[in-house]
Formats: structure tokens, C-alpha cells, sequence
């Protein structure tokens, strides 16, 4: 178990970050900027643990009555054992990247649906009735689906390299939304069902390390919502919709808004989301 940030004694509350790897997270440098923000005395520090070490880290959590956590690729299915409850909206989605304390209880929630509306703004607010695009079907794509079907829009298309894994989430879709019209369809074929779309959101690590676009936006119409998950760099799927007068979004302000929802879950306060934007884009320019 290794902590990139060694020295936690000035600090009366701990709040970490659970995962592996854990080095290149933005998290620590939004949360602390947030935390001094709001004069509170805490520190947010990465732990990079193993799967072995998973629950030994939450009894430890217990033991020091830790404020709470965050967690990241590849615990957030493993860590829902050790907690005492988890929300409905984590159950389903068999993911939590947040863990606050209730009164001596440990508990699992996600954030990152919620997060993802509301990154989109004033488009959130346009999406009732429409019908768009997911490409991928890992948990950022379930997370996204479920937050976009409770929004209230009429369907979409999951567009995916595996076929079994976008057919899983429709099933999983179809049943806790049973008025939503879902769609598995093969990524080749993706190209396809872009004209037809209001929104396209990407939610797959493809464009991370500068890799092609996962489908071609070609045959968009003019205003159809671009989105991309991926944060750390504007991606060939952007730079396409940059190049055909698309409006898009990164995934940066995901990453602000599930954090924000966080902070507020251990801290019971406000979150200073202008000051954490502010840290998250310092961050992004020194990585």
C-alpha cells in the first residue's frame, strides 16, 4: 500500500482515493484546493493498493474513523463487500466510487451519473424526448446510460466492439426502464445511426493516447450534442466536431461535477465548484 502523499498529521480528517493506479489522478489537487477553500482541515491523499488489500483499507477506514473515499479503476465493483449500504443507483450499476460515513456506517454511492448531467449544462435541459448514441459498454457507459434514461429521454443506441457486452447492458436497460427504446448495435456499424442522432456521447478509452476516432461524424446534423469522456486531451472525436461546427464537451467537467458531489456527501457543505474547476485545470497543464 503505497500513499503518494506521505505526511497527514496536520490534518483532523482524512478523506483518500482507493485504486490502482492512483499517481495520475486529478482528485487530490480539486479536493484539497476545496477543503482549504472552505477552511476546512482535511486532506485528500491517494492510496495505491492492490486487490488483496481492498478490505483491509476499508476496516482501516473504520478504525480511524476516516471521513469517507473515493474510488477508481479497478476496486469500484470490489469495495461494494466491506460497506454496510449501498444507494439503489450503485446496486445497479454493481459500481461505487464514493464512500461516506453515516453515522458509524460506511456507505456507497456513485456519483458519476449525476455528474455527467450535470456537465452538460444547459443542454441537460434539452434532452427529454430525444435520441442519441453511446459508443462503449463498460461502467462510465452504464453510469451515463442510467443517468440519461432518467432524464427522460425516448432512446438511444449502444454502439460497441463487443456485441454480448452491449446486448448485457440493453437487457439491464430494457428492465429498469422499461419505456426506453434501446438499441444493441455492432461499433462498424456505428457511422450509420449518426444522422439520426441528437447527441453522441463516447465513453470509451479510445482517443486516450491519441488512437482514431470510434466512428465517423460525418453524417451528423448541424446541432447534434458531442461528447466526449475523456479529459485529459481534445481527442480525434472531438477534433472532428470541432471541424464540422459541432458543439462538444469534453469530459473534464464530469470529472468537476462527480467530485463535486462527492465533496458534499463528506463534507455536508457546499462545494466551491468554481475553485475546484480552477485546481482540476492548473492540474491538466502540469500533467
Amino acid at each position: 500500500m503505497k500513499s503518494t502523499q506521505a505526511n497527514i498529521t496536520g490534518a483532523s480528517q482524512v478523506v483518500f482515493i482507493l485504486g490502482h493506479p492512483v499517481s495520475h489522478s486529478l482528485s487530490p489537487t480539486m479536493h484539497n484546493a476545496a477543503f482549504e477553500k472552505v477552511r476546512l482541515p482535511w486532506l485528500y491523499t491517494p492510496l495505491d493498493i492492490s486487490l488483496r488489500e481492498v478490505g483491509p483499507v476499508v476496516k482501516m477506514m473504520r478504525a480511524f474513523n476516516a471521513r469517507g473515499a473515493n474510488v477508481t479503476v479497478p476496486y469500484k465493483e470490489k469495495v461494494i463487500a466491506y460497506l454496510d449500504f449501498v444507494e439503489p443507483e450503485a446496486k445497479w450499476l454493481g459500481s461505487v466510487n464514493t464512500i461516506y460515513r453515516k453515522g458509524d456506517q460506511l456507505c456507497g454511492t456513485s456519483t458519476d451519473g449525476e455528474g455527467f448531467l450535470r456537465s452538460l449544462g444547459s443542454w441537460r435541459l434539452k434532452l427529454k424526448g430525444t435520441r442519441g448514441l453511446l459508443i462503449g459498454a463498460g461502467g462510465a457507459a452504464k453510469a451515463v446510460a442510467g443517468a440519461l434514461a432518467k432524464s427522460g429521454v425516448k432512446g438511444f443506441y449502444i454502439a460497441n466492439r463487443s456485441g454480448a457486452k452491449a446486448a448485457k447492458l440493453m437487457k439491464s436497460l430494457r428492465q429498469k426502464y422499461p419505456k426506453l427504446d434501446i438499441q444493441a448495435i455492432p461499433l462498424k456499424d456505428a457511422a450509420q445511426f449518426v444522422p439520426y442522432s441528437d447527441w453522441i456521447v463516447q465513453s470509451t478509452s479510445l482517443g486516450l493516447k491519441g488512437e482514431a476516432s470510434p466512428v465517423a461524424l460525418k453524417g451528423a446534423r448541424q446541432g447534434t450534442l458531442i461528447v466526449d469522456l475523456i479529459y485529459h486531451r481534445e481527442t480525434d472525436f472531438l477534433k472532428q466536431a470541432k471541424r464540422l461546427g459541432l458543439p462538444r464537451l469534453g469530459g473534464l467537467g464530469m470529472l468537476l461535477h462527480q467530485g463535486v458531489l462527492s465533496f458534499e456527501r463528506w463534507t455536508g457543505r457546499k462545494a466551491p465548484v468554481d475553485v475546484m474547476h480552477k485546481a482540476l485545470v492548473k492540474g491538466l497543464k502540469a500533467h
